[in-house]
């Protein structure tokens, strides 16, 4: 896995963008409002994948 694939930084960034908004909104302001960035972990699951198969594709 090379960190030069667009597609892992996306995901590696996104990711832990995702987790600081989601652990400041729990503390900040509302746990509740901390579930509305929850779904976003799939859409970083999904580009991670994306970027795995670009690196190494199948024969």
């Amino acid at each position: 896995m090379k960190i030069q694939n667009r597609y892992f930084r996306i995901a590696l960034v996104g990711l832990f963008l995702n987790i600081v908004l989601q652990v400041v909104l729990f503390f900040a302001v509302d746990p509740y409002f901390a579930s509305i960035v929850s779904p976003l972990y799939s859409i970083w699951f999904i580009l991670f994948i994306v970027g795995w198969r670009k690196e190494s594709p199948r024969r």
